[in-house]
């Protein structure tokens, strides 16, 4: 479903965490078209390129898990659907039913999906402090920093 490139090119900008409104936003926002959802977290994509942009969604930080994370080895780049998918159409990955989120209140990082990171898995940060781990080219969590306000 995803391919990564390595570049030094990636959607710079703040991702921040609102916590009257528990959800996640990122300033400035990019114009997407696709929107593929992790539970209610939204990844945004840009149809004519199909380059994963941004996230933003609903995260009650109530819900959250508190553990001491290990961040998944990642490298800097952009992240591709590969899938044939229409400009307009949102699409749910993973139910939110399944998806747990964990905070690592020491380091600021929050994991959404699983946290385990298998030796063939592979991670990029393609916007600001935001990665996303494939499996088998496959979404499995986003990993963020938030600036929290």
């Amino acid at each position: 479903m995803f391919i990564t490139k390595k570049s030094e090119v990636k959607h710079s900008g703040e991702l921040i965490y609102i916590y009257n409104e528990n959800s996640f936003d990122f300033k400035p926002s990019k114009n997407t078209d696709i929107t593929l959802m992790i539970g209610y977290i939204s990844l945004g994509i840009d149809s004519e390129t199909m380059l994963a942009l941004q996230i933003w969604g609903f995260s009650p930080s109530t819900s959250w898990i508190e553990k001491k994370l290990e961040l998944p080895t990642y490298f800097t780049g952009e992240l591709y659907l590969k899938e044939e998918i229409e400009a307009g159409v949102s699409k749910r990955l993973i139910e939110s039913s399944t998806v747990k989120t964990k905070y690592d209140k020491e380091s600021g990082w929050i994991c959404i999906g699983d946290e385990s990171m298998l030796k063939n898995e592979i991670a990029v940060e393609f916007a600001t402090n935001t990665i996303a781990v494939l499996s088998t080219n496959t979404l499995k969590s986003l990993w963020v920093k938030p600036i929290f306000k």
